[in-house]
């Protein structure tokens, strides 16, 4: 994917769709959302939208194609510096303690670009990547098949196709849980009868992955995947892994030929990643991805493509400017900016921690933040986007309470061989807060592609 209609706006069609068929998406949303949202892991207080967002063909390949895009001048960014994982951490200042996995003489390539999900605000009907998540370990895939599955079951369910039925117009995107085992099968080189171990562990501050076993029974449609592929997927602690007398890693019965790393290694030390590590170096298991993916998702890698900018071609120098915020390594420079319009960001965060909206504190808090961070040369400073509102009807998970809401969102393309598999969703809800990340109560959402607003008029 590379191309990039200008004249494609990113917009929700349900504004668009016949009056009776949103009188049926409202009305089955408020009596099935439940069902709608079964098995994607939230928090008992949460809020979750009774509709899907709606997005019409167009749009939604540009929200594909611009991430691509992104990604493969990121690498080229990458590229024009240093040629290995290990020469990327020295440039970036990252400590290899912060990477127990990674293999520093693995060489940068589009191979790493294998497993990504950018997050990808809307202004104005244009798609813009503010950041760039590019590894085995990102969220998003089986909540984006769920939801848009199931409410797209519920729309079927309810009524035979004609005037008022969803169904007719509306479709799933392709499976990312399939598109992804299908990438993931083809990279580790797996053969029927090879096995697959997926390490589980607990997770602060998520109640839904404290519990090993909840943890394991959501990885089921992974499961379901690979026996399609005639490959046993084992959903086993991490911390219980062993190596045994032939440097083969050992998952209780299980000898793995495959791991699927969903964690950060540097945040889950023991035993069991130690074995893991060992397995690794003497070559008898492969990990999808390998921890040289991880660095390249460092957002100073965005400013890099600004740093660069004289040196992209034309079309690439104009691409760059309208769909990647101006994103700098933050430093006592960025102080001469209108803070209300900036955001600080760690290079190498996730899940919201670190993050300082500009806007939400006071001058003298922002002097501060950003001149630390200028100080350690980790951070950067981006423009913020000001993102279109879609307005949705959220019920809440213990109450059962309906509100309606004008919110920002979040999208997520999960891209695995380099090819779009439907959209992961997330956006903020009635609750209030500044950032928008299901760790600090962002509601998690899909989409379903709208065949033809106009069809049953």
């Amino acid at each position: 994917m590379s191309g990039d209609r200008g004249d494609v706006r990113v917009v929700d069609r349900y504004d668009a769709l016949p009056q009776e068929v949103r009188g049926r998406i409202d009305a089955l949303g408020r009596a099935h959302w439940r069902r709608a949202h079964a098995g994607v892991p939230r928090p008992a207080d949460s809020w979750c939208p009774t509709r899907p967002l709606l997005l019409d063909a167009e749009a939604y390949a540009l929200v594909g194609a611009v991430a691509d895009r992104t990604a493969g001048l990121v690498l080229r960014a990458c590229l024009r510096r240093v040629a290995t994982a290990g020469e990327l951490l020295e440039a970036l200042g990252m400590p290899r303690s912060q990477f127990p996995l990674l293999d520093p003489a693995e060489p940068l390539g589009e191979r790493l670009l294998t497993s990504m999900r950018a997050d990808v605000m809307v202004e104005r009907g244009v798609p813009k990547v503010v950041e760039l998540n590019i590894d085995g370990a990102i969220g998003g895939a089986i909540e984006a098949d769920l939801i848009a599955g199931q409410f797209q079951e519920v729309y079927a369910g309810a009524a035979p196709a004609g005037a008022g039925a969803p169904a007719g117009l509306l479709r799933p995107a392709p499976s990312a849980v399939d598109a992804f085992f299908t990438e993931l099968v083809s990279f580790l080189g797996l053969a029927e009868g090879d096995c697959l171990v997926v390490p589980v562990f607990r997770e602060d501050g998520l109640d839904h992955l404290a519990d090993l076993d909840d943890f394991i029974s959501f990885l089921a449609p992974m499961a379901d995947r690979g026996t399609a592929h005639g490959i046993t997927v084992v959903g086993y602690p991490l911390a219980g892994l062993t190596l045994d007398d032939r440097q083969r890693l050992r998952a209780g019965e299980h000898v793995a030929q495959g791991v699927f790393r969903l964690f950060l290694p540097v945040e889950q030390p023991g035993p069991g990643l130690d074995a893991l590590g060992a397995a690794l170096r003497a070559g008898t298991a492969r990990m999808y991805t390998p921890e040289a993916t991880s660095p390249v998702s460092d957002k100073r890698v965005l400013a890099w493509l600004w740093e660069d900018l004289g040196l992209l071609d034309p079309a690439d120098r104009e691409f760059v400017r309208r769909h990647v915020p101006h994103t700098v390594i933050a430093g006592a420079q960025a102080l001469d900016g209108d803070r209300r319009a900036l955001v600080l960001k760690p290079g190498d965060g996730y899940g919201g921690a670190g993050v300082t909206l500009g806007r939400s504190v006071e001058q003298e808090v922002w002097r501060e933040r950003v001149l630390a961070a200028a100080g350690t040369g980790d951070h950067v400073v981006q423009e913020v986007v000001e993102a279109d509102l879609v307005a949705f009807e959220f019920a809440h998970g213990g109450t059962g309470e309906f509100r309606s809401a004008a919110v920002p969102c979040v999208l997520g393309p999960m891209m695995y061989g380099r090819k779009l598999s439907g959209i992961y969703v997330r956006h903020a809800s009635p609750r209030p807060g500044d950032l928008i990340n299901t760790h600090q109560g962002a509601a998690s959402n899909s989409v379903l592609i709208v065949e033809s607003a106009t069809a049953g008029r």
